[in-house]
């Protein structure tokens, strides 16, 4: 392993993201979309195929809890986006300093 700027920079950036992942609410927020994708997918399944008006009033009720919870978690994604733009740019300093055609020299 060679250790140099880009390497201490990709692990300490990758770490950092990991970190804000779980401080800044990331990890609910991809669990919580996660329920919410689920509801609005069957939600919107079981309205195509809803033949009486229960079933139809149940379907929409579950799509409108799908976009509530789209919407409530909405910051807390931008969190998990962020979180992930820094592991992903960790990882990425990480391997190009660890790459053989990655030289650093001082003149």
């Amino acid at each position: 392993m060679v250790w140099n700027g880009r390497s201490i920079g990709g692990i300490a950036l990758g770490f950092l993201g990991v970190c804000t992942l779980f401080v800044w609410g990331g990890f609910e927020a991809f669990i919580s979309y996660a329920l919410a994708f689920i509801l609005l997918y069957f939600g919107f399944r079981f309205l195509r195929t809803a033949d009486n008006a229960l079933k139809k009033i149940c379907s929409v009720l579950g799509l409108i809890a799908g976009g509530v919870l789209l919407l409530y978690w909405l910051p807390k994604f931008i969190a998990l986006l962020i979180s992930a733009a820094m592991i992903i740019g960790g990882w990425y300093l990480f391997r190009t300093a660890q790459a053989k055609s990655f030289t650093y020299r001082v003149k």
